[in-house]
């Protein structure tokens, strides 16, 4: 499966010299976690909830500062064509919650371990009543053969 089939949110992004007070209620408002920061379209920092707390409200950054100040930087974004097992490996090679998906250097998304998650219960789900049918009904069709006599 490609990351190109998950259900790739559509991210939220704003600019290095965007204000925390600004960026604070973008994401109230979006009812997000994060958002992109963004040199044009390329992504070059991501600011979450926790970083405006640990990084801003606890060491009184100031709330008209820029939010570049506060942006984890080293980006770790994975392209659009990429398959879901390097997905996998990002999350957990990086300990990290939330990977931004590119097109090129464009950020086209933003897929979360949550939504990860959903994917992989949803498909369990569809394991699981397959394997349910199995157990109640096991080889219903089937006729029963005789066992052969013992020689």
């Amino acid at each position: 499966m490609k990351v190109s089939d998950l259900a790739v949110r559509q991210p939220v992004v704003v600019r290095g010299d965007t204000t925390v007070a600004e960026t604070a209620a973008l994401m109230t408002s979006a009812g997000i976690g994060c958002v992109i920061v963004v040199d044009g379209q390329t992504p070059i920092g991501i600011v979450t909830d926790r970083d405006l707390v640990t990084r801003g409200v606890a060491r009184q950054y100031p709330t008209d500062g820029r939010i570049d100040g506060l942006m984890s930087m080293g980006v770790v974004a994975l392209d659009i064509d990429r398959d879901l097992d390097d997905l996998l490996h990002v999350f957990r090679d990086h300990a990290i919650r939330r990977v931004p998906i590119v097109d090129h250097d464009r950020v086209v998304g933003i897929v979360s371990l949550d939504d990860l998650m959903v994917l992989v219960a949803d498909q369990l789900a569809d394991v699981a009543k397959v394997l349910a049918g199995q157990i109640m009904f096991p080889h219903a069709a089937d006729e029963a053969k005789t066992p052969a006599p013992a020689t």
